[in-house]
């Protein structure tokens, strides 16, 4: 079986490069930059990638699908799934599977990395790729892809909203993040690494991630906008037990289970962040 990753800007297509090919499949890499043109590369491959930005994604797709012979299986591997998956979704005569690999390219191994996908028009050749993914122990998980952009906007766009407002608030004061760890407390410890490991990556990237989730700009940053109004209108009023209230009433959304298993957790990670900081 014949793999063509069609990529623009992003390395992720080096980790997938290397692992088809270790499993013997001939993978062909093409880009606007490459020898072989696109074009003329999603002719030959038996699976067609999409591996490009999520800003580029929906057009490439427009673009290159009138050059795939039918019954090939098309994917995709870009972060925001739901107009992906929309476009690809028209094509009935290829097998089509929207996929999302949630992890960087410098891993290892596939075992326990997330992959999510939305079987469109799933079929042989998606049945051999799946098997092969689950043989190396990859956490697959089948999902709408409408649901994939809800949970996404909370697991990235948020999280990476209160990095960027964290970062803004010590850039603006000019403080050395180091005088916050010297200071710190175990939970701004882990925050500090978090929102380090969050700026040590690729600015495009995180940028598609705010603009290009309609779930995100459409009912997550009005509420964060809504909460930051409530919030601030309950401390500049001195309202104690409103704020206690819903500190509480947001802990118990989460079973006990779960907090004392994260607080026995963070704990021990955060004696093993004390030692790496200081050698």
């Amino acid at each position: 079986m014949k793999i063509v990753i069609v990529w623009w800007t992003w390395v992720f297509w080096q980790f997938w490069k290397k692992y088809f090919e270790s499993k013997w499949f001939e993978v062909i890499v093409t880009s606007r930059s490459t020898t072989i043109k696109p074009e003329d590369a999603v002719k030959l491959g038996d699976v067609i990638i999409f591996s490009v930005s999520i800003r580029n994604t929906v057009n490439t797709i427009k673009n290159l699908i009138p050059y795939i012979p039918e019954n090939k299986l098309v994917m995709d591997f870009t972060g925001i799934k739901s107009k992906a998956s929309e476009e690809l979704s028209k094509y009935s005569l290829w097998e089509v599977v929207a996929t999302h690999p949630m992890f960087w390219p410098w891993i290892s191994s596939l075992e326990n990395q997330n992959i999510a996908f939305d079987p469109i028009n799933p079929w042989k050749k998606w049945e051999k790729i799946y098997n092969l993914l689950k043989e190396d122990k990859a956490n697959l998980i089948s999902i709408d892809s409408d649901k994939h952009d809800e949970l996404v906007s909370i697991v990235q766009s948020i999280v990476h909203f209160i990095n960027l407002l964290l970062w803004h608030i010590l850039k603006k004061r000019w403080i050395d993040i180091k005088q916050i760890i010297d200071i710190g407390t175990s939970n701004s410890r882990m925050q500090m690494l978090i929102l380090s490991r969050f700026l040590n990556q690729n600015a495009s990237l995180y940028t598609d991630m705010q603009f290009y989730n309609d779930f995100y700009k459409e009912e997550i940053l009005p509420e964060i906008k809504d909460y930051v109004s409530f919030l601030e209108d309950t401390i500049e009023s001195w309202r104690e037990d409103v704020f206690e209230k819903e500190f509480n009433d947001v802990k118990d959304y989460i079973w006990q289970e779960f907090l004392d298993k994260a607080l026995t957790i963070t704990s021990s990670i955060d004696r093993e962040v004390k030692w790496l900081l200081k050698n």
